[in-house]
């Protein structure tokens, strides 16, 4: 599929609409709409929103701003130095938090220091139990965000098979708001689902390794 730019995907909804006098600044509002319902599918990852990034605790606060992206965590790691493995260099391990409700760290009203174990994400910042003794290394992988299309020549983040999926749901909401013909809502809503439906959804592709790295053993009898 190609790479489509905020013009082309006007351009080709209101063909689909049939709304080829709608002001081109007024259907990239739709096309923005589009673009977030597209990205938050119930269902659906797409992988081009994943991001990996990386802080440090506060022996101080005991939070962690989130990234100003963030939309949701997918999985957060802390560097614990180890013993010295030399004279000049320490060893690290990358030790996954396990993730808690927010409300769980009031309820167990812990105000213990040490090694943490456990986070939570709540508001726009990390948590953490036991509070951070030290200064500890993170890595946080999460989803970002989408970011409004506001030139012409903008591209949706997501995988390009996605950017026609943009263009026919726009066409279903410029139908919508456009026209007087309900029935061209209701063809360009069908157009949407069929194509969605034939797409090949990210965390598909995910397990094709692990399918890959099956190996089957045969038994022979003598």
């Amino acid at each position: 599929m190609p790479v489509l730019t905020l013009a082309q995907i006007a351009s080709y909804a209101t063909q689909m609409a049939q709304t080829p006098l709608v002001d081109l600044s007024v259907v990239s509002q739709y096309v923005n709409i589009a673009y977030n319902m597209v990205s938050l599918e119930r269902g659906i990852e797409h992988t081009t929103r994943e991001q990996l990034a990386f802080a440090s605790t506060s022996t101080i606060t005991g939070r962690v701003a989130l990234p100003g992206d963030h939309d949701y965590t997918l999985g957060l790691k802390i560097a614990i130095p180890n013993s010295w493995s030399t004279a000049t260099s320490r060893t690290t391990t990358w030790k996954p938090l396990l993730k808690q409700p927010a409300q769980w760290f009031d309820a167990g009203e812990s105000y213990a220091t040490g090694e943490p174990e456990r986070y939570a994400d709540f508001a726009a910042w990390l948590e953490f139990d036991p509070s951070p003794d030290s200064v500890y290394s993170l890595q946080l992988r999460y989803a970002r965000k989408i970011s409004e299309l506001t030139t012409s020549t903008a591209t949706p983040i997501l995988d390009e098979q996605w950017h026609w999926a943009v263009a026919l749901k726009t066409a279903e909401l410029v139908s919508a708001g456009f026209s007087s013909d309900m029935t061209r809502e209701l063809q360009n809503r069908r157009r949407y689902g069929e194509y969605v439906s034939g797409l090949r959804l990210d965390q598909t592709k995910k397990r094709m390794d692990i399918r890959g790295m099956r190996v089957q053993y045969t038994r022979s009898w003598k």
